[in-house]
């Protein structure tokens, strides 16, 4: 749950825009009674509810996930192509981007899959988190312990935890490149490979 400074925007934004909690009801589809726990810290406040809520009243989503106790910053971390540290391994060549910042719960990779094979890109890898792919070029292959392969063209992305043994295969005669972020836990730090192997 939320914290109730976060979860007060909600009634905050919501009266700066002359909205009612019976209106705003009616628009999201949500009870009078559960917005009301919501505004309140008595219900949970999902990231499909803030969606919604966000849409329906003009402001980012993040507006309602993030508390504005803390002293803004203003930060910014740019990789020029080709610029990023790079971590090599079997089939697989791993650019990390935009790495400057401390204290961060992402990371994120140009990734170039050359791998034709499960065992040319050195076997399944997992760790803890979450990891999203989206490809840039080329179609991937991706193989995951507990779900059949799946095929993910040009344009296509994926999200999927991370701690599921997972694989990267490039289908066809051309690498995938993929753009690939990973989020971890809080009390992870995110230095070091791109995912631990596994047998």
């Amino acid at each position: 749950m939320k914290s109730k400074t976060v979860l007060a925007k909600i009634r905050e934004i919501r009266k700066s825009k002359g909205l009612t909690l019976e209106e705003l009801s009616a628009a999201c589809g949500l009870s009078v009674s559960q917005l009301s726990k919501i505004e309140n810290g008595k219900a949970r406040l999902t990231f499909d509810i803030a969606l919604t809520l966000s849409g329906l009243l003009k402001v980012p989503v993040t507006a309602f996930l993030s508390s504005s106790d803390k002293t803004p910053i203003a930060r910014r971390s740019i990789t020029q192509a080709g610029g990023g540290i790079v971590h090599q391994t079997p089939g697989m060549r791993f650019e990390v981007l935009c790495s400057d910042f401390r204290e961060k719960r992402n990371v994120f990779w140009r990734v170039v899959i050359s791998a034709r094979t499960v065992e040319d890109s050195g076997g399944w890898r997992s760790h803890p988190g979450e990891e999203f792919l989206h490809v840039l070029e080329g179609t991937l292959n991706l193989h995951t312990e507990h779900y059949e392969p799946t095929v993910l063209a040009t344009g296509d992305s994926i999200l999927f935890d991370a701690s599921m043994p997972h694989a990267y295969v490039a289908v066809g005669s051309a690498d995938a490149v993929v753009l690939m972020s990973n989020t971890v836990p809080g009390d992870m730090d995110l230095a070091g490979a791109p995912g631990t192997r596994r047998g």
